[in-house]
């Protein structure tokens, strides 16, 4: 199987900006932080009078803002992978 390298190249790096983006850590208007959509900073608040070890709800709706823009980079950067193992094929 031959695959088409400046494809695969490209393929690679845009992969590697949606790790970048889910991994970058996110930051809400509140001091607490928020750690990055695939690894989050879990902190202790109080939610109606009861002590939680979680996400603010800041931080989470920061880091849900962030997902659907990775997600759209990473099936991008896979759909490009596919197309250079498709393009590289070669019928004998």
């Amino acid at each position: 199987m031959k695959v088409n390298g400046f494809l695969a190249i490209i393929s690679a790096l845009v992969v590697a900006l949606a790790f970048v983006l889910l991994l970058t850590p996110v930051s809400s208007q509140f001091s607490d932080p928020c750690g990055s959509v695939l690894v989050p900073t879990k902190v202790h608040y109080s939610d109606g009078g009861e002590l939680v070890f979680a996400n603010t709800p800041p931080c989470h709706d920061a880091r849900m803002a962030r997902l659907p823009i990775g997600v759209v980079v990473g099936v991008a950067g896979l759909a490009i992978l596919v197309v250079s193992l498709v393009t590289g094929r070669r019928r004998d």
